[in-house]
């Protein structure tokens, strides 16, 4: 009895064993053959992958993707064409050479290809990461090639203000939930009061309806109004001052947004005493098994209250939770 090929079962049989397979084996089994890649395209499975996420650099671009191991394909350019190579996090298991193809050109086709047989046409997160000084020209080509980017969360590192506004209207706004700022690079002409200017992206549709954003810039100081219609926050500044802590808590009390904002000082908050005056005594004694300072605060016509912690290493976490949730014997202040 000859053996049979999986294009000659029956479409329905070949559709379910294509969808128990991972990722990284559809994409393989579409080079197999014209009939297999076919088939494979005009019923694209949805496999086995938790999670796709690309990558820009200036001369270089990833994709990567848990199907269920990491699987890593890179786009780079050569002299007369581009290299593909795929990697696990061991090691290089494969390369092809593309002649006469931009790297650009053969990413967007990969990324294509992986997406239409993603589970859902979104990606986890897209990285833009450049060297200090770089140029953007070559990530500003990528975006402009790609049109509108549908991604969770787009993360920029090593990117200045002006380079994050070029780049965040390729972001389609509707599906952006999340907004990552690392190793924010100063820009010439920065304020000489290091505070963290958003002016060119605040306004952004981009910047207005993410629900989440995480900002390190600890030689910076930073506004708080420019974080204040965001649900989840997460800050590392150089310094927040008294009054911007007020100016949270009061927030909290009447937004109907916020959840969480967490705020690491990286320069010694000095300012406990004029603290103390506007929030009063901790809700809990403080001691050496919990040094933390806690305060709970009634939020008006709400079934939840708002919990501030201040930590021994200068972190501030500002949060909604239960009345249930509050320890005994803590004090609610109005």
């Amino acid at each position: 009895m000859s053996s049979r090929l999986l294009i000659d079962f029956p479409p329905e049989v070949t559709t379910k064993i294509l969808s128990k397979l991972d990722i990284f084996s559809v994409l393989k089994l579409r080079k197999v053959c014209y009939n297999l890649r076919q088939f494979i395209d005009e019923n694209p499975p949805k496999p086995i992958c938790w999670e796709v996420k690309a990558s820009t650099f200036n001369e270089s671009s990833s994709i990567k993707f848990e199907s269920p191991k990491n699987i890593i394909i890179s786009f780079k350019p050569i002299e007369k064409g581009c290299v593909m190579s795929w990697r696990n996090d061991d090691y290089v298991f494969k390369f092809e050479e593309f002649l006469d193809e931009s790297y650009i050109d053969v990413f967007l086709r990969e990324l294509g290809l992986i997406m239409k047989h993603h589970s859902r046409p979104v990606l986890n997160y897209f990285l833009i990461e450049l060297l200090p000084k770089e140029n953007c020209e070559k990530v500003l080509e990528q975006l402009t090639r790609i049109g509108c980017v549908s991604t969770n969360e787009v993360i920029f590192d090593g990117c200045t203000v002006d380079q994050i506004a070029k780049f965040l209207p390729f972001f389609n706004s509707n599906d952006l939930k999340g907004i990552r700022i690392e190793d924010y690079i100063e820009r010439e002409g920065e304020d000489e009061e290091n505070i963290l200017n958003l002016q060119e992206i605040r306004q952004l549709d981009q910047w207005l309806n993410s629900k989440r954003v995480k900002v390190e810039v600890i030689n910076f100081n930073v506004r708080i109004q420019d974080f204040l219609h965001f649900e989840e926050v997460e800050i590392d500044c150089k310094m927040m001052t008294v009054q911007d802590i007020i100016s949270l808590k009061e927030n909290f009390l009447t937004s109907s947004t916020l959840t969480s904002f967490n705020i690491l000082i990286d320069a010694e908050f000095d300012e406990s005493e004029q603290l103390h005056a506007f929030f009063g005594l901790p809700s809990l004694p403080i001691d050496q098994d919990n040094p933390d300072e806690k305060w709970f605060f009634r939020i008006p016509d709400n079934k939840e209250v708002l919990s501030v912690t201040l930590t021994m290493a200068d972190r501030f976490i500002f949060r909604r939770i239960e009345i249930k949730d509050v320890p005994k014997h803590a004090v609610i202040r109005d």
